[in-house]
Parts: structure tokens; sequence; C-alpha cells
């Protein structure tokens, strides 16, 4: 016998903390089958039955609005599970209740989870478990899911599952009945919280936005910089392995300057996406990244983003990758894809060489130029998403957020979701990464090292870009800067020691632009691919980027030369 659990609530109610109380973190996490939206799974033995649980996306109502509420609704009206898990924060039944009486009409025994109910506690609010359990008909077991109580008497509740007494088929019903029901089971004392106080500075609209900025300057530091000896030693591993793998032979080759190197451009990112899961987790399970995302709504709002957008975008900055996983905390699945590919757009430190290069070998004021490079990025990166929504992914985008409280989060949690996300990048992104790599390896070497089908491609899209005077060297660095964006320095380096005899200020100027904005590299674009589960999209990003690229790097050169700027 197997038992088919689903786990409904709203956003922020503690239904993974449950999750892993239940089954001792032992849940994997994957995409529904043709979508992007993210489910977890986890299984556990209670009383000799394996039970499976399946965490469904956090909802407000069974009316779907957003691609994650299409996909939670789907799965509740298909009924291929046994029973529904209702978890509700004690603190907040009222707007809990909304869901609990919409979900007793799909006609599925079910259990109401009541946690939190500690923080519930300090707030004030003492909840009647047991009358609004008769009220219900169905077991209500209350919890505290980040210290492990009432998980037992959960595990017994789950077998006796009840369908409910009542019911709501209507909006205005549901409302209705919630608000009666309160008025029977709850009890509110006027509490001032020390979350009443935090909130009067992080939400300040002056004050609150400094902090946030000091928060995501320490995030990425901690993201980068604290993870830089790891980062250093994984390439010094990989230089290790391609140089001891030499170039005897086409296997050897194959495998040092093709896989490892390929493979070693995504491993090199692992302290990165850990340290910046790691950030992120602390911050969301404290209950600060709430009050950030909505700090940051206004301002993002205008670009028909949320507040969420704000924070996968600033971390674009160190590096695109994990950036674009940190996209997942968007909940609006067009919101997300807006956000996603826009992000190339974001100047990546992996430019910072090519700028560092050409405005020191060109300009006598490097650092304004270089200034100027990461202003257009962000100037790209929002039109773009505004232009993104505005045209491919239409659609009013409701944003309602409840503000968790303030809790100190537990290093098992913390620890789980970054390990998930670290494995997730590393079983999606990877396998993509190393086809592609594959690929550059075999037109980077063949024919032969210094006449490749990447010099042949070079020569053969050169008359592409002979508007812009650049010549076949400019060129190939640009397509080995598909494998890395550092990569075109080193391509330069060979094929043009001499770059200020083969390119003008104004032709300089217009390769930076053109190195901003391109398409992202092949690790960028493989977790494109991992994160919309589409090539759609991936061809995509890399045809519009290649586009945008193209259009202001030339028109940006036409206009220095009627200008007669940097002439």
């Amino acid at each position: 016998m197997k038992f088919r659990v689903a786990m409904v609530g709203n956003p922020n109610v503690g239904k993974t903390a449950i999750l892993n109380a239940l089954t001792g973190g032992n849940f994997q996490v994957g995409n529904f089958p043709g979508t992007t939206v993210e489910k977890k799974e986890g299984r556990t033995i209670i009383n000799g039955i394996e039970v499976e649980f399946v965490d469904l996306p956090g909802i407000y109502s069974l009316k779907a609005y957003s691609a994650d509420e299409e996909v939670a609704k789907k799965f509740l009206f298909e009924n291929n599970y046994n029973l529904i898990l209702n978890v509700v924060d004690a603190s907040n039944i009222e707007r809990n209740l909304y869901l609990t009486l919409q979900l007793c009409s799909i006609n599925i025994p079910m259990v109401l989870v009541l946690n939190m109910v500690d923080e519930a506690k300090k707030r004030g609010i003492e909840v009647n478990s047991k009358k609004l359990e008769s009220i219900l008909g169905i077991p209500v077991i209350e919890t505290i899911a980040t210290k492990g109580i009432g998980i037992d008497e959960l595990k017994k509740a789950i077998f006796k599952a009840k369908n409910c007494k009542i019911c709501a088929k209507t909006v205005e019903e549901s409302v209705k009945l919630s608000e009666e029901i309160v008025k029977k089971v709850v009890k509110k004392k006027k509490v001032l919280t020390y979350s009443d106080e935090l909130d009067e500075v992080f939400t300040d609209p002056v004050l609150g936005v400094l902090i946030f900025i000091s928060a995501m300057w320490m995030l990425f530091k901690f993201t980068y910089q604290v993870a830089d000896p790891l980062v250093n030693a994984i390439e010094l591993l990989i230089d290790f392995i391609v140089k001891f793998t030499g170039k005897s032979s086409v296997l050897t080759s194959l495998i040092g300057g093709g896989i490892v190197k390929g493979v070693g451009s995504v491993i090199v990112f692992v302290p990165n996406i850990a340290f910046l899961f790691m950030g992120l987790a602390f911050m969301e399970l404290s209950g600060y990244m709430a009050r950030a995302v909505f700090l940051m709504d206004r301002f993002m709002s205008k670009l028909k983003l949320t507040g969420r957008a704000a924070i996968p975008m600033i971390m674009g900055f160190g590096c695109n990758v994990p950036a674009i996983m940190a996209t997942r905390s968007i909940e609006d699945w067009k919101v997300r894809m807006a956000t996603i590919l826009s992000i190339p757009f974001i100047s990546c430190s992996a430019r910072l060489p090519i700028y560092v290069l050409i405005a020191g070998t060109f300009f006598s004021n490097p650092g304004e130029i270089i200034l100027l490079m990461y202003l257009l990025s962000l100037v790209f990166s929002m039109l773009t998403a505004y232009l993104l929504r505005s045209v491919v992914f239409k659609g009013e985008s409701d944003f309602i957020m409840e503000l968790p409280p303030y809790r100190i989060p537990s290093l098992r949690d913390v620890f789980v979701n970054t390990w998930l996300g670290v494995k997730h990048f590393l079983e999606k992104a990877g396998t993509i990464i190393l086809m592609m790599s594959i690929v550059l390896w075999f037109i980077t070497n063949y024919p032969n090292k210094t006449d490749s089908y990447a010099f042949m491609l070079g020569n053969l899209v050169k008359p592409i870009f002979s508007p812009m005077g650049w010549n076949g060297n400019v060129v190939v660095a640009i397509i080995t800067g598909l494998i890395a964006k550092e990569v075109v320095v080193e391509t330069l380096s060979i094929t043009a020691p001499n770059i200020h005899t083969i390119l003008t200020p104004a032709q300089a100027f217009a390769f930076m632009i053109f190195i901003l904005l391109y398409m992202p590299c092949v690790a960028t674009l493989g977790v494109i691919r991992s994160e919309t589960n589409s090539w759609k999209w991936v061809l995509f990003s890399a045809l519009f980027s290649f586009s945008i690229a193209y259009l202001v790097s030339l028109t940006s050169l036409e206009l220095i030369k009627a200008l007669r700027v940097f002439l």
C-alpha cells in the first residue's frame, strides 16, 4: 500500500519545513512535466506504509492567476493522490482559511496543519485547534516545524484524514465562512512584537533602501569574494588536469581541452552558486527577503516586474549563471521569463578583463569608459525586461505577499536549500554545457590549431562585421568568447598582440559595447536552457542579444565618426 499526499498552502507557511521534518530531508526537486514550475517530492515510511509527499507551489486560492497556481490547481483536480495536507500559518489564519474552505470543495480527505503556533502566540494570537477541528470535521494538528514539534502527531493524523463537513464553492461564500470561523476559534491580544519594530526600520522608504543596498553588497561579497579561494583552487586543479592530459593524442586533447575544460567552466561556478543559495536561503528563511522584495516592488513595477526580480539582476554583476538560477524565487512565470532573458545584458565580472584591456589600451580615461559600460548594461537590461513584458510576456502580474515572521533559520534548512540548488545546477546545466563545450573544442582544434574551423568561421563571418572594420582575428575572439567572456582576452593576446595597430579608438569602443551586449557564454546559455526547459528561449536569447549588440555597436561607431568623438 502506498499513500500519496498533496501538500497545499499559501506561500511562506512552512510547507518545506514540514516536508523536511516528515521525510528527514529526503526529498528531490524537479519540474512538473512540460513546465518550468518547481515541485518537491519526498518519501518516508509511516507505520510500515510508504508515504509520498508532493509539495505544490504556494497558492492563495483555486482561482488560478499565475503558472504556479495553474499547475497546483491542475494537480489537485486530477485526483492522483490520497489526501490533502493543508498547511496553515497560525498567525494569519483568516487569509489561510480562505484557501482551506475551497480545498474542502474538492471532496478529498484532508488534514489541516496549524503551523508556526509559537509565532502566533508571540503576536498575541491563540487558535482553538479543537474547536476548529470540530467545525471543519477534519484533524487539526498544531506544529512548530522548524523545531520538529507536533510532527509525530501529524504522522498519526495522516491515516485519520476525513472529508470536510463544510466547504465554500464561491469566493464570497469562502470569505464569509472564514470570518465566521475566525470569530469562533481565534482570540487576539494587541501585542507590539519585535517583528513590528524591525518592520518599521526594514520597510522604511529611505533607511530600508540603504539597508537593502548594504545587504545586497554583503551577499555579493559573500558570493564572490569569500568563494574566491575555492574558485581559484578549482581553476588550478582544472588547469593541472588539462596540462597533465596534454595533447599527445586526439583523445587526451578532447578529455583535457574539451571535456575537462568545458565541464570545468561549470564546476568553477559551484562555490559561487553554493554561497549564493546559502545567502539567499538565510535571507528567505529569516524573513528579511520578503521585506526586501516589498521595498523594491515599487521601482520594479515600473519595468512591469516585481520586487523579486531586483535581487537576481543585482547578482548578475557578479555572474549571470547564479543570477539566472536565483530567479526561481519569482512566482509569476511571465515575470520570471522576462527577468531571465534580461539578465545576460547585466555586465558580469568576466567582461571586466576585456574592458580593462581595451579601455587601458585606447583611452586616457579608462575608468570613466568602464563605468559607462556598466551603466549601459543596466539600461539595456531594464529596457529588455520592459520590452519583453510589454510584447512577449504580456499581462498583469498579481503580486501578493505575506510578510512572514522573523526567525533564526535552522542550519539544516539552509544546508538542504543550498545542496538542492547546487545539485540542480550540476545535473541540468552541466550536461548541456558538456555537449556545447565538445562542439567548441572541435571547431577550435580542427583541422589544425592555426587554421581551425573557428578561424574559418571567423573569416567566413568577417564580412558581417566589415561595417565595424574589425579583422578576422577580432572576430575569432568574439567566437571563442562564447566559451567564457574572459577567453576573449586570451584569444586577443595570441591572435592580435598589437591590438592598437588593428583597431581605432572608435572601433575599440564599438567592440567593447558589442562584448557587453552580444550572445551569452556557454554556461549562461546552458542555465537558460535548464531554467526555462526549452531550447527556444536559448535561441531567442542568443539571436536577440546578438542583434542588439550589432545594431548598438554599429550605431555608436557611426555616431562617434559623425561627432568626431575619440578622433
